[in-house]
């Protein structure tokens, strides 16, 4: 019996059973993924082109939807070929399940990521404090936001600690009010002092006109009264104007004659006599009156 001619015997009518369904499977997952591919590019040119696109985003999306459509393409040619796709969609289930619960984290920033990308409590640019960490908005993509600090510090925090935290935006209104507190003597009369310190913020053309400045008496310490300044300004300026403002202020109120008093502490020392030593005096003047 010739081997030879037994193999060919069987294997040639497999091979022509099996070819066409194969070169058939093959042609839908080229032409498929080919079709998948332009339909990616796409949606993504499409979302850049939205008001307000975000790159990340656009990208995730158009990636997901190649993704989702490739898989559909690799089941129909499977199922062309004459695989039984049944049972193999049970096993990408199973499979699904469980990376879902492998990246469960990864997951929950990214969605986390895609609600801050959609609802944009911060953009990059802005200055904000996310769980009690400060910076500038510097980066921001489907897993991470990164903020950089004024001293030059990266800081990077998980979208959904971002997402579910507070977030506190210092840039979100461009204007904003600036606080200050000075501390003058008791003996200064309070009235000069205010019209001082306002001429000395009026003075400044970063501050606004409108709402007005406000100075109040807002504390009584041990060697001062404190007086508050509130002034509006933008957002921009209010870093330079908390620095500079506070000389000519000094200057205002030197020239007005208000001094600003510095703590001060008084000891008072007292003598204790113990009766050994009033017996001692005692026996002194004694003697000197014998």
């Amino acid at each position: 019996m010739d081997i030879g001619a037994i193999n060919m015997e069987t294997i040639l009518p497999l091979a022509v059973k099996y070819a066409g369904p194969f070169l058939a499977a093959l042609i839908i997952f080229v032409c498929g993924r080919f079709i998948t591919n332009r339909i990616a590019r796409v949606v993504e040119h499409a979302l850049m082109r939205a008001p307000h696109a975000h790159k990340s985003l656009s990208k995730f999306l158009a990636s997901l939807v190649r993704y989702s459509l490739l898989c559909v393409v690799a089941i129909a040619a499977l199922a062309v070929a004459g695989v039984d796709v049944s049972a193999m969609s049970g096993m990408v289930a199973g499979l699904g399940i469980a990376f879902a619960f492998i990246l469960k984290d990864s997951l929950s920033d990214i969605a986390a990521g895609v609600m801050l990308i959609l609802f944009r409590p911060f953009v990059l640019g802005d200055e904000v404090e996310i769980g009690g960490e400060k910076g500038v908005v510097t980066s921001m993509s489907l897993l991470a936001t990164r903020l950089t600090t004024r001293d030059n510090i990266e800081i990077i925090i998980q979208n959904s600690k971002a997402w579910g935290g507070v977030v506190k935006n210092h840039s979100a209104y461009g204007k904003r009010r600036l606080d200050m507190v000075f501390g003058v003597s008791y003996d200064a009369d309070i009235d000069a002092t205010m019209a001082a310190i306002q001429s000395a913020a009026m003075a400044d053309p970063r501050v606004y006109d409108e709402p007005k400045i406000w100075t109040k008496v807002v504390k009584l310490n041990d060697s001062s009264v404190d007086i508050e300044l509130r002034m509006w300004c933008d957002y921009d300026h209010m870093r330079k104007i908390k620095m500079e403002i506070v000389q000519p202020v000094k200057a205002a109120l030197d020239a007005a004659g208000i001094g600003i008093p510095y703590p001060h502490e008084v000891k008072i020392k007292t003598h204790v006599k113990t009766s050994k030593a009033r017996n001692r005096i005692a026996k002194l003047k004694a003697l000197r009156g014998t």
